[in-house]
This record gives C-alpha cells, sequence and structure tokens, in this order.
C-alpha cells in the first residue's frame, strides 16, 4: 500500500533528522494513518514513534490498538485514502521544511 510506504518514509526522515510531534487541523485523520500503518503490523519501535509523531496519546492508541481488525476510527475513515496520501505529503514537507 502507497500509503504505509509513505508511512515508512516518513519514519526514515524522522530517524535521520528526529522531529517534534506534527499538529493538523483535523486529528482524527491522524488517527486514520495510525490505525491504516498498524494494521499493517509493523515493528513496535516503529508504531510507537508514529504515535509520537501524529501525537497520539497513550490511552487513544491502545484504543486504536484494540480496534485495529474493524474499521478506520471514524466508520469509513475520517479521510479517504487519497486524501490520506494529500495529507501525508503535506506532513513530509512539513518534516524537510524542519
Amino acid at each position: 500500500m502507497h500509503l504505509v510506504s509513505s508511512l515508512n518514509d516518513l519514519l526514515a526522515c524522522d530517524k535521520s533528522v528526529p522531529s517534534t510531534t506534527l499538529s493538523w487541523e483535523v486529528p482524527e485523520e491522524l488517527s486514520d494513518l495510525f490505525v491504516i500503518y498498524l494494521k499493517n503490523d509493523p515493528a513496535p519501535e516503529k508504531l510507537s514513534r508514529l504515535q509520537y509523531l501524529v501525537n497520539i496519546v497513550n490511552s487513544a492508541a491502545e484504543a486504536l490498538r484494540a480496534m485495529k481488525d474493524k474499521a478506520l476510527p471514524n466508520g469509513n475513515g475520517a479521510a479517504g485514502e487519497e486524501e490520506l496520501i494529500y495529507i501525508l505529503n503535506v506532513v513530509n514537507r512539513s518534516f524537510v521544511a524542519d
């Protein structure tokens, strides 16, 4: 999935040049990204770092983990896959700008 590959790229950039947490106007969209990544059974350290970057508190992360095999947190997701890819591209640009 292109989205998971892009999230891995984001984490690779962060590993080279650590970033601070991201802010986003619609936090549910970042939760959607987290759940999509979670569903691909990433290494625990990658998931933990993504959780930090998208600013998801531990209790919310646990709730998202509990529902990982269900739909995205907001039914069909706060955003469709194309919109999530756009969001990730914007986030990646902010990483480069930092």
